[in-house]
């Protein structure tokens, strides 16, 4: 199993070293009020979020490295390709529920800042206003997309599972216990329903603003035979 995330993260710092240079150039050869305010604007946002992003990979990496070398690894399960597929069509589902919350949220933010922007701004607030407009249309697509592409990864992953006091990697994407802008709330059991077979239920808190916390769930089924066994991680992890 290869780890992609120190990829993200290389790229999401190369966007970042980006949008820096960006604001120089900006600063330098454009007027402030011809559109050189709107560029540095837009350009300081996309380079801290981007910052952001690559310390969250930076971690993600970290810890999937640590979880496939075999540190306090306890448990690697296995799945046969229909239950995993049955878990993806579950897990699409839900994240795209989620990322359609999340984008109300902050393209209401967008919305706020467009119309301060046009009222206040004058000529300048119009163009940095259509700049806004394109990076709400940018984040609709990207909260459309992702779970679409999530799902196609998942139904192409390996179906393992490794559960490590660190952190957990399912169907080859990792979740760490503690990183930056993301932690692990608890750890649950669910038993074997009519409908569904037990589960393993991670609870994390991302922050995914200054004051918004968005809590998810990382739910892993447990293989036959292995009830116990997952009962103790749960009270172990708890």
């Amino acid at each position: 199993m290869q780890n992609h995330e120190w990829k993200w993260a290389y790229l999401a710092a190369g966007g970042a070293v980006f949008f820096i240079l960006l604001i120089a150039f900006a600063n330098q050869a454009m007027d402030g009020m011809s559109g050189g305010y709107a560029v540095m604007f837009v350009s300081f946002f996309l380079a801290v979020t981007l910052v952001a992003v690559s310390l969250l990979f930076w971690s993600r990496a970290r810890t999937m490295d640590a979880i496939l070398e075999g540190q306090n690894l306890l448990a690697h399960w296995t799945y046969s390709a229909e239950d995993s597929l049955a878990s993806a069509g579950r897990e699409f589902f839900e994240y795209r529920e989620a990322n359609r919350a999340l984008f109300m949220v902050v393209g209401g933010f967008f919305l706020i800042a467009i119309v301060l922007l046009l009222i206040f701004g004058g000529e300048a607030g119009v163009l940095t206003s259509l700049v806004l407009i394109g990076a709400v249309g940018i984040i609709a697509l990207v909260a459309w997309g992702a779970p679409r592409l999530v799902y196609s990864r998942a139904i192409r992953a390996s179906p393992e599972a490794f559960i490590a006091s660190n952190g957990v990697i399912y169907r080859e994407a990792v979740y760490p216990f503690r990183s930056f802008l993301n932690r692990l709330e608890g750890v649950s059991y669910q038993d074997t329903t009519p409908d569904t077979q037990a589960l393993l239920i991670f609870s994390f808190i991302q922050v995914v603003g200054l004051y918004i916390l968005r809590p998810y769930e990382v739910r892993i089924p447990v293989p036959g035979g292995e009830e116990s066994h997952a009962r103790d991680i749960a009270l172990v992890l708890r």
